[in-house]
């Protein structure tokens, strides 16, 4: 999966999340935080996406 793709998927996911607290499926509070952690997570997620670090299995 290229990197377009999976920040695609992280981006679905975000969506997801706001469409449920619209819905009031998810507490507001519950949202702040996974709206403030979702996108760290996706910029970690696909920038180090391909690369490795110097590792035998690499």
């Amino acid at each position: 999966m290229n990197a377009y793709l999976h920040a695609l998927c992280w981006a679905f996911a975000i969506l997801g999340l706001a469409v449920l607290n619209v819905l009031e499926v998810i507490s507001d509070g519950a949202a702040q935080t996974l709206f403030t952690t979702l996108p760290i997570l996706a910029v970690i997620s696909v920038t180090q996406r391909g690369r490795c670090a110097r590792r035998r299995g690499c």
